[in-house]
């Protein structure tokens, strides 16, 4: 039975949104992993703190993915696009199969409302990370700095204090003036600028932190991004749903076409201007007409004159 023109419009909207979907989730893929491999190259200054919500953007697009198998699967079920119905296991109390009515459809709405509102839940959490990190940031990192002079590290160039100042162009955890303390100790060489020789004057606490603020921000951005464009698919999920449970009436040149099921009425006694002027009738076959009713008269009784 081919699909009419509208239920083929919607279907080809929900695959367009499955799409949508699948590059959404690829988005998350890739923006948490690039972000939790940034932030685990300077995470032992903050003690690995931070790292959750860059973890749980990454799992967010493999579910993504899962629900992009899931809806192509659902809409693609059948020529007639029923997206399928879940099926009985024949058991003891239940020996014969019967079919669940729940089509595949609404467990993908369903899936698909969950996981927005897990989105959202994820964006809030990256804003209150944002708020509430500068206290432990700010500790971690002074520890780590502090550290990192009892060691006099200044000249191994590899530790990851010397990488931190060379790639974020800062000095020291405030500013120059920690180096400037000891007096026996100098300015490393992550300090300088390679072009132009000169000490960076920013602190690398304030850009550390700030630096894994943003990341937070990136990530309830992401996350309510793509709650919003994932929403607009559970409109075409319905639509096609309601669409495919109409009845279709067969037409002359061989299309169909869905129609509405109209509710029964309940019979209302007629009234006389009914009665009087009836409504022709919608079907293509004559009314029957109406016998017409003869009254019935008492014939007069005559009185016989004696």
């Amino acid at each position: 039975m081919r699909l009419s023109a509208r239920i083929k419009c919607f279907k080809y909207l929900v695959y367009a949104y499955v799409i949508l979907i699948s590059i959404c989730g690829g988005a998350q893929l890739v923006i948490g992993a690039f972000l939790l491999w940034t932030h685990k190259q300077y995470a032992p200054i903050v003690k690995n703190q931070f790292w959750e919500p860059f973890a749980v953007l990454i799992g967010l697009g493999v579910i993504s993915q899962a629900l992009c198998y899931l809806g192509w699967t659902s809409t693609s079920r059948k020529q007639r696009c029923y997206l399928g119905l879940v099926k009985h296991t024949p058991t003891r109390q239940h020996p014969a199969p019967r079919a669940i009515n729940r089509p595949i459809i609404f467990q993908f709405c369903a899936f698909l409302v969950l996981f927005i509102v897990i989105l959202f839940l994820v964006s809030g959490w990256s804003v209150a990370t944002k708020a509430h990190l500068i206290v432990p940031a700010e500790v971690a990192i002074e520890a780590s700095f502090t550290e990192f002079l009892a060691k006099d590290n200044t000249n191994d160039q590899t530790h990851i204090w010397n990488r931190l100042q060379r790639d974020f162009r800062c000095c020291g955890y405030n500013g120059v003036s920690d180096y400037k303390k000891n007096k026996q100790m100098g300015f490393p060489w992550s300090c300088y600028d390679p072009i132009d020789t000169k000490v960076f004057n920013t602190g690398c606490m304030h850009v550390f932190v700030r630096s894994i603020e943003m990341n937070m921000i990136r990530v309830a951005v992401v996350a309510v991004a793509s709650a919003l464009i994932q929403s607009l698919g559970i409109f075409c999920a319905i639509q096609l749903t309601m669409l495919l449970r109409r009845p279709t009436l067969m037409l002359p040149n061989g299309d169909n076409q869905s129609i509405r099921v109209k509710r029964t009425r309940e019979l209302t006694p007629l009234s006389p201007a009914t009665i009087g002027h009836p409504k022709p009738h919608s079907s293509t076959k004559p009314p029957i007409p109406l016998k017409p009713v003869v009254p019935h008269v008492d014939q007069p009784v005559m009185k016989s004159s004696h």
